[in-house]
């Protein structure tokens, strides 16, 4: 059983009145339709959430938005999510604190989710590459992904507030609201910390050297070892034709 989590689109028609959820195996095709809800409750509030009894969350579900009058189907759909577990809520704890104020309204549990992900990428693909997922990441390395998770939600939420800022003037009085260079700024420092260790870190995932040993000579060689003997390449002349 899993419960499937999704975002209307905000400009949706109030013709669509019936959520179809789609559910495949595979993330690019063979998806079938699983059920049809109704996109509003009775109070008028978006339904964005479904219980799948034979559910797991290594399948994939796509929400369409269906008019039943018409017989279509709303051009763009959203993607199901899943909630948190109890680690990943652990891990999120720690950066609900510190999120800014103007980017809290527009931050979605599937934005969080989705910045978390891309830290965990971030950590695996950094040389030497590793192959974990949130529940075989080590704990002791955990602040990576804390750290990690801050790095994309400013950059997911830049722009937005970014274009937000503007310089008013009045009568000699003006007023600047520059929040787009402080979140760059922000975003430097964390990123220049978080690569600063993340180097040094992945290092104790590195498979041990190897060394090259020496060529074994038999003892009956005795002390007449030629002088060409550093020599891979007169091996033969020390042995013997």
């Amino acid at each position: 059983m899993i419960n499937v989590h999704w975002v209307q689109p905000i400009d949706l028609p109030s013709n669509y009145t019936k959520s179809r959820i789609y559910r495949s195996a595979q993330e690019q095709e063979g998806y079938s339709l699983l059920a049809e809800i109704n996109t509003l409750d009775p109070g008028g509030t978006a339904v964005t959430s479904f219980v799948d009894l034979a559910g797991e969350r290594t399948l994939f579900y796509v929400i369409r938005y269906f008019d039943p009058i018409t017989q279509r189907e709303y051009i763009d759909f959203s993607l199901g999510f899943f909630p948190f577990t109890p680690r990943e809520k652990r891990i999120l704890s720690y950066i609900v604190g510190w999120i800014p104020d103007i980017l809290k309204p527009d931050l979605t549990d599937f934005d969080v989710s989705f910045a978390l992900r891309q830290a965990l990428n971030d950590f695996n693909i950094h040389p030497p590459e590793t192959n974990f997922n949130i529940d075989s990441f080590p704990q002791n390395y955990e602040q990576f992904l804390v750290t990690g998770c801050q790095v994309h939600i400013v950059l997911q939420k830049y722009l937005k507030v970014a274009i937000r800022d503007y310089t008013y003037s009045d009568s000699g009085l003006s007023m600047n609201i520059d929040r787009g260079s402080k979140l760059t700024k922000a975003r430097e420092e964390i990123t220049a910390q978080w690569q600063g260790v993340i180097a040094m870190a992945k290092w104790n995932f590195q498979d041990p050297g190897v060394g090259v040993g020496t060529v074994p000579l038999p003892i009956s060689l005795g002390g007449n070892l030629n002088r060409g003997l550093l020599n891979v390449l007169d091996i033969t002349g020390i042995m013997g034709r």
